[in-house]
């Protein structure tokens, strides 16, 4: 074969490497030598052949000259050619190579010469080759191409005239021989051609993986590769610097993966694994801890896929990444401190709430009960009015600390309707009145429209129905100055029976007014109409985000409409089924008198009724006093939980009045200890009521546990504290008649 062969050059920056598109000599020298032995055994593989036709001398002699063209010649004038300026040497190697090729076709001359057929396919084989290898190799170079096929030529066609002598053998068999290099030809440009595509498909798969490299390192992923059956784990230079480690420190490949993660996360990581091989999942992903090597942990995420099974199926090679979220960690871990320290201050707010409506209801029980009691002794008109005004008030301020407690209970989710019959008429007519007052004193007018339709019974909460008015005629008097407020009641029944009446309430003032721009926002919490309103007019801006809050709870609406100078409008849209219809006649529900006639015969039954008070105040213990004693209750009292076991036995009392928060020994721990009294006798339960002003949902789940039966929340009025004696003495079941007492309280 032909010595001068040829490399592909390396490819330029604006595309993929071709074949020779460029000639080279160190290159071309280079491939040369690495071809050595391929050429001399080719070399004497044709020379064995040749002795069937030729004389051993010549084929020796040919032999030889290969020998020392390609062991001493050839390698000296190569490395003469590469000394030589790049210019000259490009000029100088084609005839270097011209005379190598020469004495590579001198065994075609004498094959062809000799005339045997034999003869000629060896010299036909040997030119074809030499033809396909220059095409191959030399075609970077034109001259260094013409250099090396030119002794071709020459013997195939010299070769037959030499032997035949003119004739048509001597034409023939040039063309035969030229016809299948010229398919050497096509071979070779196919070959070229081929070399080109997967040359571009190698520069487009390099160039991907240069670009997938580059966004890995760029994203700090550490990439890694499992083979299960050979427990080999691999690993990327990126992913042994997430973990701290320089470049070599970490081998690879490792025998086990597991001594890096921490010994808790291992069986999850596991149990990971086996699902995606069993098909359950399309890759995994855990979060675990990986250990560093300063031999702290870091927080990452492992994402990897089962690319490969072994024949039988199981798994074989496994692919993934590792993304550090240490600082993703960090920042759970800040957030659910912050959340912790939220739910604690939440939890320190609502023990706030409750200590203090415990604090104001105490003395506020003194207030309601004592008026009360006042109400039913003998009085004057005027006076019989002063009594209603400060009872009023004392429930007004009752409904405001329950409005505080109601605010918790929304904040937490936790808020309920009480949902009872009502007097639409007579409780609008309550809440008026008790603002009367007010618009005299600043000499404004308050007028109450109904419409015909405006009254019955309505089942609904009528406690935040009045506490939603009294806020919003409370807000129209502290804005007007001139002029009056003026409530419209409205009610339209729906198409059938069973649709619910919408109540409209208008509240209307001729008050300051305010733009849209701030009545879109009126009803967020701690919001005023601007920021001097709070400070000439007062108040904290909660109370109609309330009324906004308990509107929606109900199922209803609230809107405001206004103009600056020209008054506001205040919209209460509620919808109420009717307890009873309109056509039924005079609603059933209790006037004054009917209620004094109910509270008599509650003190009738409750003659000679043996209660045990158990109370620390000396005015709650006065208002019960004044409440119980006409009614011909055997009342005693003691001042703490102590004293109540002491002196309980079982039977001695029909009923025990427990307040929850007292010194020596609290409600819950005496109820306890009285329980336990009752058990060991084998003595059936006393009715005990928590009479107290905790008045929490939580209060309720401690009195069941403690053994409580009721639950009367102070503060109270005389009928109502007679209708929960009543309740209490009626041996509900505990859960029932807890559940009817904070009910008929009033309370949440």
């Amino acid at each position: 074969m032909s010595p001068d062969t040829s490399m592909p050059s390396s490819h330029s920056d604006d595309g993929p490497p071709a074949v020779p598109n460029a000639f080279d000599i160190r290159t071309t020298v280079e491939l040369s030598r690495r071809g050595l032995l391929d050429r001399l055994g080719f070399a004497g593989a044709y020379a064995t052949i040749s002795l069937l036709v030729l004389p051993r001398l010549e084929v020796v002699g040919w032999m030889s000259m290969i020998l020392v063209w390609e062991l001493v010649l050839g390698p000296l004038l190569e490395r003469t050619v590469i000394e030589q300026p790049e210019s000259r040497g490009s000029a100088i190697f084609p005839v270097v190579s011209l005379l190598g090729s020469s004495i590579y076709q001198a065994l075609a001359l004498v094959c062809l010469v000799n005339g045997s057929i034999l003869g000629l396919a060896i010299a036909a084989t040997w030119i074809t080759g030499s033809v396909l290898n220059a095409f191959i190799y030399s075609s970077a170079n034109r001259w260094l191409l013409m250099a090396t096929l030119l002794p071709a030529v020459v013997a195939m066609v010299i070769g037959p005239w030499l032997a035949y002598g003119f004739g048509w053998k001597t034409v023939v068999i040039p063309v035969l021989i030229g016809l299948s290099s010229l398919a050497s030809r096509r071979f070779s440009l196919d070959h070229g051609a081929l070399l080109r595509q997967l040359s571009g498909r190698q520069t487009a798969f390099v160039e991907v993986e240069r670009k997938l490299s580059v966004a890995i390192e760029a994203s700090g992923d550490g990439l890694f590769e499992t083979d299960i059956p050979a427990k080999e784990f691999h690993v990327s230079p990126a992913w042994s610097a997430m973990l701290g480690y320089a470049p070599g420190e970490v081998k690879s490949p490792m025998p086990e993966w597991r001594v890096f993660v921490h010994p808790d996360d291992v069986p999850k990581v596991e149990q990971d694994y086996l699902a995606h091989f069993r098909g359950e999942t399309p890759h995994t992903a855990s979060e675990q801890r990986m250990l560093c090597k300063d031999g702290t942990y870091k927080w990452v995420l492992s994402r990897s896929r089962l690319v490969s099974r072994t024949p039988d199926g199981r798994p074989w090679l496994v692919v993934g990444t590792t993304i550090d979220i240490s600082a993703r960690k960090a920042l759970e871990e800040q957030l659910e401190a912050a959340r912790d320290a939220a739910e604690s201050a939440n939890s320190a707010k609502s023990v706030f709430i409750a200590n203090m409506s415990h604090e104001i209801r105490t003395p506020l029980n003194g207030v309601i009960g004592i008026t009360g009691a006042l109400e039913r002794t003998a009085l004057t008109s005027s006076q019989r009015e002063m009594v209603g005004l400060v009872q009023s008030s004392g429930e007004m301020l009752e409904r405001i600390l329950s409005d505080i407690l109601d605010q918790t209970k929304i904040e937490a989710g936790n808020f309920q309707l009480q949902i009872a019959p009502f007097d639409l008429r007579k409780e609008i007519a309550a809440t008026v009145e008790l603002m009367r007052s007010n618009t005299d004193e600043q000499g404004l007018t308050l007028d109450v429209i109904y419409s015909k339709k405006a009254h019955g019974i309505f089942l609904g909460d009528a406690v935040r129905l009045k506490q939603i008015v009294s806020n919003l005629i409370s807000n129209a008097i502290k804005f007007t100055s001139v002029g009056g407020v003026t409530v419209k009641v409205k009610a339209v029944d729906g198409n059938t029976d069973t649709q619910p009446t919408l109540v409209r309430i208008d509240v209307a003032d001729s008050g300051i007014g305010f733009d849209a721009e701030v009545a879109k926002r009126l009803f967020g919490r701690f919001v005023q109409a601007d920021g001097s309103i709070s400070r000439r007019f007062g108040g904290t801006g909660l109370g109609l985000s309330i009324s906004k809050t308990l509107t929606e709870l109900m199922g209803g609406r609230i809107t405001a409409r206004s103009q600056p100078g020209a008054g506001s409008v205040f919209t209460l849209e509620l919808p109420l089924i009717r307890s009873v219809s309109i056509a039924e006649g005079p609603p059933p529900v209790a006037n004054e008198a009917a209620q004094r006639q109910e509270v008599g015969e509650s003190r009738d039954r409750l003659a000679k009724t043996r209660i045990l008070l158990v109370e620390d105040h000396p005015i709650n213990q006065r208002v019960v006093q004044l409440i119980l004693e006409p009614a011909g209750v055997a009342l005693i009292t003691v001042a703490n939980g102590q004293e109540a076991v002491d002196i309980f036995q079982p039977g001695r009392f029909d009923l025990i009045l427990m307040d929850m928060q007292m010194p020596v020994m609290d409600g819950l721990a005496a109820t306890r200890a009285i329980r336990a009294i009752e058990k060991t006798a084998g003595r059936p339960a006393t009715p005990i009521a928590m009479f107290t002003a905790n008045a929490m949902d939580g209060d309720l789940a401690l009195a069941r546990e403690a053994g409580a039966n009721h639950h009367i929340s102070k503060p109270i009025t005389p009928g109502r504290l007679l209708a929960d004696i009543d309740l209490a003495l009626s041996q509900d079941p505990p859960d029932q008649a807890l559940a009817a007492s904070a009910s008929n309280s009033g309370h949440p």
